[in-house]
C-alpha cells in the first residue's frame, strides 16, 4: 500500500498542520498541485480588467511591486517544501512563475523561474509533463495551465474563440501521446471538465457559474481509464467523484489547510481509501 499526500494552491501560506503531516512517516508519495504564490490585490485587478491588459490600468511601479510580492511568496513556499526533508514531486498551476513568461505575469521584471529554483532544491523534483514510475505506480503529471473549456464556448470574441479551441486541441493531442504509457494515476493542476470545475466566486471572478475544466482530462479518463485522477485549482471543491473506472480527487487549497491522503494498492492498482484534511 502507498499512501499519497496531495496537496496544492499554497498562495503563499503553508499551514503548520499540513507540514506536520507531510513529515510523517506513514507519508510514503508527497505530490504537488502547484500555485505556490498569491497577491489576493493583484487578483481582483485581472478580475476586474478580465478581457484587457490589466497592467495598462494601473501604475507600472504598483504593477511590479504586486508581481514581486506574488513571486516572493512563491519562493518563500518553494523553500518551506524543500526543508520538510522529503522528497517532493512538483508541478505547475496557473498562476506559477515556472517560464519566463508574458508581461502579465513578470512585467518585465528578471525573475529567475520557479522551474529552475526547484531544480536547484535537494527534496523537490518539478516533472510538469512528464510519466514516472514511483513506489511501483505508473504516474502520468500533466500540469501547468490548460484550456479552460468556457474558454472554446464563446465567452470571447470569434478570434479570441478560434485560438483558445487551436490551443485546447493542441493540449489534448500532446496529453493523448501519453495513452500507450497506460498510467495508473493522472495528476494535474485542472479539474477535468464537469467536474468541480463551476466557479463560485461571487462578484469577483467573470467566468463564475461556468464551466472551467479541461476537455482534453476527460478525453483522456474515458479513453484510459486510469485509477485515480488529483486535481486542484478550484479553491471552492474538495471532494471526489467517480467518472466510469476512475476516481477524481480535488484536493482543497493548502492555503486554507486542506489536503488528500490517499491509499493506493500497488498491487491491485486501486484506490483503497481518500481521507480529505480539512
Amino acid at each position: 500500500m502507498v499512501k499519497i499526500l496531495a496537496m496544492g494552491d499554497f498562495h503563499g501560506k503553508f499551514p503548520a498542520k499540513l507540514k506536520k503531516l507531510a513529515k510523517s512517516k506513514e507519508i510514503d508519495l508527497i505530490l504537488c498541485t502547484g500555485d505556490l504564490g498569491g497577491s489576493k490585490k493583484l487578483l481582483k485587478i485581472i478580475f476586474k480588467y478580465f478581457k484587457q491588459k490589466w497592467w495598462t490600468k494601473i501604475s507600472g511601479k504598483t504593477a511590479k511591486k504586486l508581481v514581486l510580492e506574488d513571486y516572493d511568496k512563491g519562493k518563500k513556499i518553494i523553500n518551506e517544501l524543500n526543508s520538510l526533508n522529503k522528497k517532493i514531486y512538483m508541478i505547475a498551476g496557473n498562476w506559477d512563475f515556472t517560464t519566463k513568461g508574458n508581461i502579465d505575469r513578470t512585467m518585465g521584471l528578471k525573475l529567475v523561474s520557479y522551474s529552475k529554483l526547484m531544480k536547484k532544491k535537494q527534496n523537490l523534483i518539478f516533472t510538469n509533463r512528464t510519466f514516472r514510475r514511483l513506489k511501483d505506480l505508473k504516474i502520468l503529471f500533466f500540469g501547468g495551465i490548460v484550456t479552460a473549456g468556457v474558454y472554446t464556448e464563446g465567452v470571447f470574441d470569434k478570434k479570441e474563440t478560434l485560438k483558445y479551441k487551436k490551443k485546447n486541441k493542441k493540449e489534448t493531442e500532446h496529453l493523448m501521446k501519453y495513452s500507450n504509457k497506460n498510467p495508473e494515476i493522472l495528476f494535474a493542476h485542472y479539474p477535468p471538465y464537469g467536474f468541480f470545475d463551476i466557479v463560485k466566486f461571487k462578484g469577483e471572478n467573470p467566468m463564475n457559474g461556468k464551466h472551467i475544466g479541461f476537455k482534453g482530462y476527460i478525453k483522456f479518463i474515458k479513453k484510459n481509464k486510469p485509477a485515480l485522477f488529483i486535481c486542484g485549482h478550484m479553491h471552492e471543491y474538495q471532494g471526489k467523484k467517480k467518472l466510469g473506472e476512475t476516481l477524481i480527487i480535488t484536493t482543497g487549497s493548502a492555503q486554507e489547510g486542506k489536503a488528500a491522503i490517499i491509499d493506493f494498492d500497488e498491487k491491485k492498482k486501486k484506490v483503497k481509501s481518500v481521507k480529505f484534511v480539512k
